[in-house]
């Protein structure tokens, strides 16, 4: 493995996305275009994107992308103004200062409003494992090679595969003319790069009737067994032949990681504070304040979620402004943190520092293997993932979704048949009070959303570590014709 601090790329691939030295370079230049007095503020974000699709057996779609912003925003001595460009020649530069400078002229009369928040401690100097040098100079003929010994053997047992393996890399610089910057600093922030590798794989059977699925993703490309997961996605295929319809109900469930992953999305996501939803209890007059649900065990005990920045299977970015030390949201069941703002932080809590949303998170786990838990289960679903989650109908975080790639029945303690798939209607709160028996967590398969190339915002890279699980009463609602 190697793995760097994220410093930049210094590779035959450099050219992909902008070095430190870039960044600083382009940000001198255009504050010397500045013209009259006032703070210049810039923003560069720099990503790149190598992609190599196949179905059916046969490549259909490779490429390399990538791209730039600058985001320049003008303070003037009657408001700010901002302006966007992609080109980094003079006249683009340029034009960009005259926008923003403009702008501030025209629609500025609303200037930036001080803060009456404190200086922000000394940035943390530690770099979160973001940056592999395995993903970034992993070449497109490599790719090639590699997604050919992917499909040789499904096409050899005459099945259909499709998949994806994706690399990608960004970096971001914010830089201002004034240091320290103006009064919403942090304005300045140290440039940071970051990779993250996507792997995933369908095998589907000749009539369409079986599928079997695996994928994993990780910021480093050698932590991902691409043929491990090409042969177990064409063993859960191979296994899901000849499915059968059972009845809607409720049953005991063995949630593959994956699945586990696929439950938890929208949990992961309010743990948040907030006036309304899941963790609102309700507000107190006497102290004008909204009351949460912190110190309540809301899970089994067994369960905790938290993450650590400097975990090296994780890959969490800094967020400027935010706690970059380990943070647990729930500790052996009891809700003991949830996301807010620096502001509130200061105001409410005594803290300098907000406390950031499990954008990536690690789950505990138990020592109970899948085939344990198979073994000793009396009748039950072993499930391979979940999809079409959306979001909850109440705050108790009841959603629905259906079950896919991948189905069995359970009986006296052996997988006898598999399944057509299911509709559900459930809660993640409920399966984590319904709790038998717990697996060892590993890293799971979370895209890199999209608005982490199209927007400088580095908060979106979203890894997983996650235990199987088995649990009672899961409640499947409905037949699903889909595989």
């Amino acid at each position: 493995m190697s793995v760097r601090s994220p410093a930049g790329p210094r590779s035959s691939g450099a050219d992909r996305i902008l070095s430190a030295d870039q960044c600083d370079a382009l940000a001198r230049r255009i504050f010397a275009l500045a013209r009259g007095p006032g703070e210049t503020r810039v923003s560069i974000v720099s990503w790149w994107n190598g992609e190599l699709r196949w179905a059916r057996n046969r490549v259909s779609l490779g490429g390399d992308r990538q791209n730039l912003s600058v985001f320049v925003r003008r303070f003037t001595d009657v408001g700010f103004g901002d302006a966007w460009t992609n080109q980094l020649d003079d006249g683009a530069l340029e034009a960009a200062v005259r926008a923003a400078e403009r702008s501030a002229q025209l629609f500025g009369s609303v200037l930036e409003q001080p803060t009456t928040l404190p200086p922000l401690p000394p940035l943390d100097a530690r770099q979160p494992p973001v940056w592999s040098d395995a993903t970034f100079n992993l070449p497109t003929e490599a790719r090639g090679d590699m997604v050919r010994a992917l499909i040789a053997p499904a096409e050899a047992k005459g099945m259909l595969s499709a998949g994806f393996l994706e690399m990608h890399a960004g970096a971001r610089a914010q830089l201002s003319s004034r240091r320290p910057a103006g009064p919403y600093a942090p304005w300045d922030e140290p440039y940071v790069a970051w990779t993250q590798a996507e792997c995933s794989m369908t095998v589907r059977n000749a009539s369409g009737t079986a599928s079997g699925w695996a994928g994993v993703s990780s910021y480093d490309w050698s932590r991902i067994d691409a043929p491990g997961l090409a042969a177990r996605a064409l063993e859960k295929c191979d296994a899901s032949q000849h499915p059968v319809a059972l009845e809607p109900g409720r049953y005991t469930v063995i949630l593959e990681p994956q699945a586990v992953a696929d439950l938890m999305e929208n949990l992961v996501g309010t743990l948040r504070r907030a006036d309304a939803g899941t963790w609102f209890l309700g507000y107190d007059d006497a102290l004008k304040l909204s009351r949460q649900k912190l110190g309540l065990k809301v899970v089994d005990e067994r369960i905790t979620i938290s993450h650590d920045a400097m975990d090296p299977r994780l890959g969490i970015l800094n967020e400027p402004g935010m706690d970059m030390g380990p943070v647990t949201w729930i500790d052996h069941g009891v809700l003991t943190n949830l996301g807010d703002w620096r502001g509130f932080a200061v105001a409410a809590l005594g803290r300098n520092l907000g406390t950031r949303l499990p954008t990536g998170y690690r789950m505990t786990g138990g020592e109970t293997s899948i085939s344990e838990m198979i073994r000793t289960t009396r009748r039950g679903l072993l499930v391979t993932r979940l999809s079409g989650v959306g979001l909850p109908l109440d705050p108790t975080l009841v959603e629905e979704g259906f079950t896919r790639d991948g189905l069995w029945l359970i009986e006296n303690g052996r997988i006898t048949k598999a399944v057509k798939n299911f509709g559900f209607t459930e809660s993640p709160l409920f399966v984590l009070n319904n709790l038998e028996q717990l697996g060892e967590p590993v890293p799971v398969y979370r895209t890199v959303w999209d608005a982490l190339e199209l927007m400088p915002s580095l908060d979106q890279l979203t890894p997983a570590i996650v235990p199987p699980l088995k649990a009672h009463d899961f409640s499947f609602t409905s037949l699903i014709d889909a595989i």
